[in-house]
């Protein structure tokens, strides 16, 4: 596109190469990712840093040389010589174009062409800023490509699908979102993430989501959020920003609901808390073992009976606390063939020796796989004696 904007610089003198190096390292940095000199004549009078290393090319290179040499006389006498006349005329000209360079692969440009005027208002130059946007026009083109099917997609995918302003306000929820938070669409309007994020959820969520309009890449995280019956639920949700010439306008989220999930790992959690309390308070000693015997778990009970404390358990075996060795390998053997031992006669022996007549209950513990990985077992005590 073209504008017909023109602007008149106030300079005694041509500009020099000194001059636009100053104007080089205090502008361009900030507003330009490349910029160069061209005179009427077509010929290159300055280019900055960050021209010559996005092309890959010294000043040497470019400096004092045709445009047509750079770019390729095909690009110059199609596109880049009217922009150039038309700047010449006195207009801004703006426009994004696809150039294939000799030697490079074809790459696309955001270029704007100002007109230079010195002390007598004559048009002497044309002040060029170029961006390379290749990447971008690449993404806004694949977006445009997609969008005929995007909302049915969203719509009617398995996964809640939202869109946020970068305020966190919902612009977009698919029907899933709808049908699984309770909330009818036009609640949505006007309402916030953190309007659905349970409080002790909304300052971490409140991160994630800055951190994503921020460009940052955010891993999925999790949270519990409000349904409109007032139970509470959790999800699972990915975030991504949207962009928009290259700026962030606002975040797509993909969420699953996990609550079946979150409850399983809750009751399990539960269950072993209350197993735990069991098994600790229980008045019968209680011990665990390994495939090899090692005891990987005893109670008060155990330690109260056998005189060991909690870190002596450790690294002894089972068998060692047997007066006859031979018992403990029939108790194993008992467990693996019948499935259970029930009442199982032995002699134990205490820390300190005195040995125990005691009656032992015990059952496998399996693996995912239903191989044995160890032993639970109950000792009861039916007679204590000084000595074997």
């Amino acid at each position: 596109m073209e504008d017909t904007v023109k602007t008149k610089h106030q300079q005694s003198m041509e500009p020099s190469q000194q001059a636009m190096e100053v104007r080089d390292k205090s502008v361009t940095n900030v507003l330009i990712d490349s910029m160069t000199l061209i005179n009427r004549s077509y010929v290159y009078e300055f280019a900055s840093e960050a021209y010559c290393r996005d092309h890959g090319r010294s000043k040497k290179d470019i400096v004092g040389n045709p445009v047509g040499q750079i770019w390729g006389e095909a690009n110059f006498n199609k596109t880049i010589k009217k922009h150039l006349d038309q700047c010449f005329t006195g207009n801004v000209v703006r426009y994004d174009n696809w150039l294939e360079v000799p030697g490079q692969e074809v790459r696309c440009y955001r270029v704007s062409y100002s007109p230079y005027f010195n002390a007598n208002g004559q048009i002497t130059h044309a002040m060029v800023a170029s961006q390379d946007i290749t990447d971008l026009k690449k993404e806004e083109e694949s977006i445009e490509k997609s969008e005929p099917g995007f909302k049915s997609i969203l719509k009617n995918m398995h996964y809640g699908v939202f869109t946020f302003d970068t305020e966190g306000r919902f612009t977009y929820v698919n029907d899933v979102v709808v049908k699984r938070s309770g909330y009818h669409r036009e609640w949505y309007l006007e309402k916030n993430l953190s309007d659905v994020v349970w409080p002790q959820d909304r300052e971490r969520v409140q991160e994630h989501f800055k951190a994503t309009v921020r460009g940052d890449r955010v891993s999925p995280y999790e949270f519990s959020f409000k349904k409109a019956a007032g139970e509470v639920a959790w999800a699972q949700i990915s975030t991504t920003p949207i962009r928009k010439e290259g700026c962030v306008v606002g975040v797509l989220g993909v969420i699953m609901d996990i609550t079946k999930r979150v409850k399983s790992e809750q009751a399990l959690i539960e269950s072993e808390r209350k197993y735990r309390t069991l098994f600790e308070d229980s008045r019968d000693a209680i011990f665990i073992t390994d495939r090899e015997g090692l005891l990987t778990d005893v109670n008060r009970s155990f330690l109260k009976l056998f005189g060991y404390t909690k870190e002596e358990t450790k690294g002894l075996r089972a068998i060692d606390t047997y007066v006859n060795r031979q018992d403990c390998r029939m108790y194993m053997k008992t467990i693996e063939e019948q499935g259970f031992v029930e009442n199982f006669k032995v002699k134990l022996k205490k820390k300190n020796g005195r040995v125990m007549v005691c009656l032992l209950n015990g059952t496998p513990l399996r693996g995912h796989d239903g191989t044995i990985q160890g032993y639970q077992g109950i000792a009861r005590v039916k007679e204590i004696r000084n000595r074997r």
